[in-house]
């Protein structure tokens, strides 16, 4: 079912002398079926943003519609939502089999074919084991999945998961995003997924919908948050490493980079993309794998060079700067050499240093 957001604001304590503006003027607009990811860091306004949908929380002014009603004037247990709770929130008195069942049983199904449901579900996020136990004395990972599993196994409008799977060691945690995103995919479920992490985001979301001190930075595919960033701080916040920034010029003949003192340290040449003009104050942006090492015009420093398994990551210091690059083999360089780098301006992204907004994605146009 479609999920609609419009000018959602959520102010703790309004009215009062030191209010707290969580989400400010939020517009999402989440087609049926679709997976997305509320992405940002801690206090950046998502848990609040899904505790509005979820209805634990009210809305200050806007309006929330799903599958064509509005929903934010109606308490929890009349939306039509399924929520996993980041802190579980399981029944105690109940074993794990009949906390995930617990909305089934209350609409009166057919015993066999609960128990059916419920070892189902159990079984693909691996708790089949403990569903005779109860909560207390299972571990954190384990009341997670519980949580999770009643939320899937439940035929609702939308389904909230707020930190599904922060609980579970890297190995567990990689398997079950893809079983519960085929899961959710498989039976056409619509799903708001909130995280802190990347890579669940990239992992198991269609759009991902960054957040920053309550506002909504950019809601975009992962590609399109990659290579084409609203802002500095999606650019800077999105993907791992972080992309590479120096500060700037435009000149009539491309870029200037500056390094601390303001001075110029490389010259890039390269026509300007459309909109910017000479002297305009920039900051430049590059991924770290779109830097080339070991080639290229420039110069600088190895100061760190970390083989990870697949890739090394090489740190330089150039301009002033430290840039991260990422090398698919090996790469020779022992600390405090100097490196040749270099890199194609068509792979820049350029930045508004005033505002952070985003003018050209690629300087050559």
């Amino acid at each position: 079912m479609s999920l609609v957001l419009e000018n959602v604001d959520k102010i703790y304590g309004e009215g009062s002398r030191h209010p707290v503006h969580a989400v400010r003027t939020m517009n999402l607009d989440i087609a049926d079926g679709e997976i997305i990811a509320l992405l940002g860091s801690s206090g950046c306004g998502k848990t609040s943003t899904l505790r509005m949908v979820a209805g634990f929380e009210t809305v200050s002014h806007g309006t929330i519609n799903l599958a064509g009603r509005r929903i934010d004037t109606l308490p929890p247990a009349r939306r039509g939502v399924a929520m996993a709770f980041e802190g579980y929130a399981l029944y105690p008195p109940l074993t794990i089999a009949e906390n995930i069942g617990f909305a089934l049983r209350g609409e009166r199904r057919d015993k066999a074919a609960v128990e059916q449901e419920v070892r189902e579900v159990a079984d693909l996020l691996e708790i089949g084991p403990i569903l005779g136990r109860k909560p207390n004395g299972l571990s954190g990972g384990q009341q997670q999945r519980a949580s999770l599993a009643r939320a899937l196994i439940r035929r609702a409008d939308l389904h909230l998961l707020d930190e599904p799977m922060g609980q579970l060691e890297p190995q567990l945690r990689a398997v079950l995003r893809g079983r519960v995103k085929a899961r959710i995919k498989e039976r056409g479920y619509t799903a708001v997924l909130v995280t802190h992490d990347q890579g669940e985001a990239n992992a198991m979301a269609d759009r991902i919908a960054v957040m920053e001190a309550g506002v909504l930075q950019q809601f975009g595919s992962p590609a399109d948050l990659r290579e084409r960033p609203a802002n500095l701080f999606v650019g800077t916040f999105f993907g791992e490493p972080p992309m590479n920034t120096l500060p700037g010029r435009a000149t009539a003949q491309g870029f200037e980079a500056l390094d601390e003192a303001g001075a110029v340290a490389l010259r890039i040449l390269a026509p300007l993309p459309p909109g910017i003009e000479p002297g305009r104050d920039v900051v430049l942006g590059l991924r770290p794998h779109r830097l080339h090492l070991g080639t290229g015009a420039f110069q600088g420093e190895v100061v760190s060079n970390q083989w990870l398994g697949d890739q090394a990551h090489v740190a330089i210091e150039a301009a002033g700067r430290m840039l991260i690059g990422i090398h698919p083999e090996r790469f020779g360089a022992r600390l405090g050499s100097t490196v040749p780098f270099g890199f194609d301006p068509a792979d820049l992204h350029v930045f508004d240093k005033a505002s952070g907004i985003a003018l050209a994605h690629g300087a050559v146009s």
